[in-house]
């Protein structure tokens, strides 16, 4: 195969041109100016397909539509967009894709039963045909015809991953075409895509998949963490050494671009910048696009942010050029296994932020990750209607109360007492002012998010125990506290603080904040590990409370006796699953998700029904799990106590104020065990 770079600079500019009319033959695509059909997948009987819309006017639109025909097929269903009518079908924007800024642009999907063509899209965006539709193989001179309109700059029709098809890895390829001004044939044009966590994509400074924001392909989009630096790396191996076209899809919703500096080989093979502009959403996506050169054999791609801010979100990483594909990542550090299910060797390298540990670690996906969901639904607890009579309770020194109904009352009166994060006071107001400040940047709501993440910090003990109120207010509530997921959830905000994401992902705080943060995450993190109960030698779970100097189980209220927690212990495992796994926090994650799968732990068929507490809340349901609240720190065995300390292996047998008033099971485990199988560590 003849290589590009051995020819002259006209052939170049009319093999790039044919490559991309090549990939169009080759896919049943079709494209006219700002719309282009692409059949993704194609199995005889039917086929999926993506519909590309680009803005190439000078103005932003808003609500745009397309309409086609299929001769030979039915459309079945779509996705990414409204689908009405029936030949002709129309496709409409959604809420969160419809708005597109100049040279932006958005796709769809859809499946059909029948026969693949290339019917033309018509629509206010698409303009006039500008490549050719058909399906074989074209001779040198009708592949010449088909592009005098186009130019390199024409967008491209090339394949991306469908978020219906069943592999990650999008891959078309097409006939071989020849330049006008020779005989011999180019390398055979192909195109694939490379999802996160996926065959090709290697590691990640911060988040493998996350699925935060909407509007991505596949299983979600990669976070890499908002430091200098920070980066992506993806291998791809080509099978002879030439020019390629690289395609991110990417998200911007900072106030400024976020560009990359990508190696190719380390550097020895090129060094480019990719220009990473806002576009005014997370959620809006748009594609970054440039030519490289890569070798022959296995080829390393870094990704890696030139500024503080980090890189934007990476949907994809789409490869155009000779029969390249996913490469090996065995000489990244933490590469990724080519299969979904893996997740557990998916994951990204990163610093440890535990002060117990100095090794690297990788980090887990957040999807699905409970405390995370936590505080994804604290973005948006209250209405922004509420957000004056929230300020007005927060006390002098950042903190707020618990349990405040703030939809019943029309004004707080603030003042100075002791403030607290049990029952998720005061870090829910955090995170619920933070999203505020996000969207509408009003300093009040900023100066008040600071307040509170200061009395977290100005709170925590030297071992890294939080209280659950401070100022200290003497007996129990001195402990650290897990009690009700109080620590758990603090350290993630300060986690999420300190990393700078959604919704701390703005100017709210310095880099000077968040290095406290980041230190008061480790200190949290080396007390839960040294915390952590052992049964003869072995891990297993945490008590609500432990001693914020000693780390032993503390007993709380009367009926709340030194314990193992069937409750606390998965909040606290979840925490720990945010952070770098180093070895010793992977070792306490393991041990805590073995002590809840363990059927010496749950009742299995049985669930706690507290309608029914003044008989026997616990009841049988089959396929159904209860945790206890309350285990014996040595026996694992469960049990209930009553107001006078006394206690009870059968919950009947105690007094019904006790039985009736409080909550003694569930099914506390379900969702932590279901996040370990995900992510591979069950």
């Amino acid at each position: 195969m003849k290589n590009y770079n051995s020819v002259s600079g006209a052939q170049k500019l009319l093999q790039r041109t044919c490559i991309a009319a090549g990939v169009s033959l080759a896919m049943s695509s079709a494209a006219w100016a700002g719309c282009t059909y692409t059949v993704t997948n194609n199995w005889g009987s039917g086929f999926t397909g993506e519909i590309k819309v680009t803005n190439d006017t000078a103005a932003t639109v808003n609500n745009w539509s397309v309409s086609w025909q299929e001769s030979g097929a039915t459309v079945t269903n779509a996705w990414n967009a409204t689908l009405t009518g029936s030949n002709p079908y129309t496709a409409a924007s959604l809420s969160w894709n419809g708005t597109l800024a100049p040279k932006a642009s958005a796709s769809f999907g859809f499946q059909a039963n029948g026969t693949a063509g290339a019917p033309k899209v018509n629509g206010t965006l698409c303009g006039v045909s500008t490549s050719s539709t058909s399906t074989t193989s074209a001779a040198p001179s009708s592949v010449a015809s088909s592009i005098k309109s186009s130019t390199p700059t024409t967008s491209s029709t090339a394949t991306t991953a469908s978020s219906k098809s069943s592999s990650s890895v999008a891959t078309t390829s097409s006939p071989v075409v020849s330049s006008s001004k020779s005989s011999s044939s180019v390398p055979s044009v192909y195109s694939f895509t490379i999802q996160e966590e996926q065959a090709g994509f290697c590691r990640v400074d911060g988040i493998a998949t996350e699925s935060t924001n909407t509007g991505f392909t596949g299983n979600g989009y990669t976070n890499a963490n908002n430091a200098q630096g920070a980066a992506i790396e993806w291998a791809v191996n080509a099978p002879s050494s030439g020019r390629y076209t690289l395609n991110f899809r990417f998200a911007n919703g900072g106030t400024a671009a976020r560009n990359g500096s990508l190696l190719i080989n380390g550097g020895s093979n090129g060094n480019y910048t990719v220009d990473l502009p806002t576009t005014g959403a997370w959620a809006t996506w748009q594609t970054a696009t440039v030519e490289i050169d890569l070798v022959q054999g296995n080829n390393t791609l870094k990704l890696s942010a030139i500024t503080a801010d980090g890189l934007a979100n990476i949907d994809s990483l789409k490869v155009d050029g000779a029969q390249a594909k996913a490469g090996t990542c065995s000489n990244i550090a933490s590469s990724v296994a080519s299969s979904s299910s893996s997740v557990a060797s998916s994951i990204k390298s990163s610093s440890s932020s535990s002060s117990s540990s100095s090794a690297v670690g990788t980090m887990l996906t957040f999807d699905g990750n409970p405390t995370v969901s936590w505080l994804n639904g604290a973005r948006n607890k209250w209405s922004s209607a509420r957000a004056d009579i929230i300020l007005s309770y927060q006390l002098s020194n950042g903190a707020w109360g618990k349990n405040i109904d703030y939809n019943s009352v029309s004004a707080g009166n603030g003042g100075s007492d002791s403030g607290t994060i049990d029952n998720g006071a005061t870090i829910t107001e955090m995170v619920y002012l933070a999203e505020l400040y996000k969207n509408g940047s009003n300093t009040k709501h900023r100066d008040a998010v600071r307040r509170a993440a200061n009395f977290i910090v100005s709170s925590q003990y030297s071992t890294g125990a939080l209280p659950q109120f401070y100022p200290l207010k003497g007996g129990y509530a001195d402990h650290g506290t897990f009690n009700d997921n109080a620590m758990a959830r603090a350290l993630t905000v300060l986690d999420f603080a300190a990393n700078k994401r959604a919704p701390f992902d703005t100017d709210v705080f310095s880099d000077s904040d968040r290095a406290k943060f980041k230190t008061a995450v480790s200190k949290g993190v080396d007390f839960i590990l040294k915390s952590q109960w052992k049964q003869n030698g072995v891990l297993t779970a945490w008590c609500a409370q432990h001693g914020a100097n000693d780390y032993l189980p503390k007993p709380a209220r009367a009926y709340e006796l030194e314990s193992l927690s069937g409750s606390e212990s998965a909040g606290v495992i979840a925490f720990l699953m945010t952070q770098p796994q180093t070895a010793q926090i992977q070792a306490a994650v393991k041990a805590g998700l073995n002590w809840f799968n363990s059927p010496k732990t749950y009742l299995a068929d049985y669930t706690y029904d507290s309608s029914k507490a003044s008989t026997n809340p616990i009841v049988p349901k089959s396929g159904s799990k209860m945790w206890y609240r309350f285990y014996d720190l040595n026996t694992n065995r469960g049990f209930f106590s009553d107001r006078d300390g006394s206690k009870f292996y059968d919950i009947t047998q105690m007094s019904e104020e006790r039985r009736t008033g409080y909550s003694w099971g569930g099914d506390y485990g379900s969702n932590i065990i279901s996040f370990g199988k995900k992510v591979g560590y069950l």
